[in-house]
């Protein structure tokens, strides 16, 4: 008599967000391919108009009012049409700080690319591969700056 263990079934949720895991790692390498030099806030700022590398357009706001404590930005869409495109709104402690924006900007564009799929780890792994960096030191930049927002 052979021993039958039950298969672990994969939920369809893991499997889609596998799907979009590995798209937006793709998706990264081939950006970082097409801006194949350093990564500044006006290579930033071209990337969001270049369709192939942000499905959807997007405007940059400054502000205070509306971002959460511990949180530098947030994405919304314009309308219920994603064509219509997103407002990434970042802290406007930031409006000025051009070395920092474009780790901030790339976190938030999985939102834009990828909507209420992508997570955090996506976000992390997706600006990380653009600007070359590994994982936890992108992670650890990002904090270090929400930290500056936020401690006084």
């Amino acid at each position: 008599m052979t021993d039958h263990k039950p298969k672990v079934k994969k939920r369809a949720g893991k499997v889609v967000h596998s799907a979009v895991s590995l798209h937006a790692r793709e998706k990264a390498e081939e950006i970082r391919g097409r801006y194949d030099r350093v990564i500044d806030y006006q290579t930033v700022l071209e990337m969001l108009e270049d369709r192939k590398s942000v499905r959807y357009p997007v405007e940059l706001r400054f502000v205070s009012e509306g971002i959460d404590p511990g949180m530098f930005a947030r994405t919304e869409p314009v309308s219920e049409n994603p064509e219509d495109g997103y407002t990434i709104m970042l802290h406007n402690y930031f409006e000025n700080r051009h070395d920092d924006l474009p780790m901030l900007i790339l976190y938030q564009l999985v939102l834009v690319n990828y909507g209420d799929l992508a997570t955090a780890n996506d976000a992390e792994i997706f600006g990380a591969t653009i600007l070359g960096l590994d994982r936890d030191t992108y992670y650890q930049q990002v904090a270090a700056l929400v930290d500056d927002v936020w401690s006084d």
